[in-house]
């Protein structure tokens, strides 16, 4: 759910609990202009059911707006590579930017920068079910400068060892690009396609010492390529260090 879907939420919630010939402002000008010591604290708190549900909306979409964390799979991918073992995702921002062409959505969730290293986050699906891999990632700045492309990690489908199970049609990525930005502030364009992968069925002929089937395999299929998909961020470069 992004920003714009979060408020809208949050905003036919709150018609729904609090009539609308109810005046709310007396009773907060009240706790505005008393005085603030430690017994006024205990009188903010809510007292009834429905002003606890609004107290714990408010905290959740502050905090959906102020902090990101990225998915756990990454984090283990990342500790395996001796470039970016070090890079502190808890420290990544979120975008959550979502376009559809056709029967595939993108969105870009989060993005992390520090002075070498710059990371985009994005899940990739289609609403048929096939499945889509990622196509020519770029990133550049507001100049047009382009940042070097140093690979991708992605998940799809089901693993144990990342604790991750997807549906089909679903893929989850996250892009690396080097960082050769001086800028401790970077305006972003984020582009990407999709490419169809055409998953044919295995053809099975009997093996020549036992009755069990042999599997062939057969080369992947590339089909159609949807997009680009484009999209404008910005990100505060890290202080740490990733090495």
């Amino acid at each position: 759910m992004n920003r714009q879907e979060l408020r809208k939420a949050l905003n036919e919630i709150a018609t729904q609990v609090v009539p609308s010939n109810h005046d709310l402002w007396p009773m907060l000008r009240e706790r505005l202009t008393t005085p603030r010591h430690s017994r006024q604290w205990v009188r903010l708190l809510p007292s009834t059911r429905v002003g606890w549900l609004g107290f714990i909306l408010f905290f959740l979409f502050v905090f959906s707006i102020t902090a990101y964390a990225a998915a756990p799979w990454i984090s283990r991918l990342l500790e395996r590579d001796e470039r970016l073992k070090n890079i502190d995702l808890s420290l990544s921002q979120a975008v959550n930017q979502s376009q559809t062409i056709d029967d595939v959505t993108v969105m870009v969730e989060w993005v992390y920068a520090d002075s070498d290293w710059v990371l985009v986050g994005y899940a990739m699906r289609s609403t048929n079910g096939k499945r889509f891999d990622p196509y020519h990632e770029m990133l550049m700045d507001k100049t047009g400068a382009t940042f070097p492309w140093q690979g991708t990690y992605g998940v799809t489908g089901q693993s144990d060892v990342l604790q991750i199970n997807l549906p089909a049609g679903e893929g989850t990525y996250a892009a690396i690009f080097k960082n050769t930005s001086a800028f401790g502030w970077l305006d972003l364009q984020f582009e990407v396609s999709a490419q169809e992968i055409v998953l044919d069925t295995a053809q099975v002929a009997p093996t020549a010492v036992t009755t069990e089937p042999e599997v062939i395999l057969t080369p992947v299929r590339r089909g159609s390529i949807i997009g680009p998909f484009i999209y404008s961020f910005s990100v505060t470069v890290s202080e740490e260090k990733s090495h």
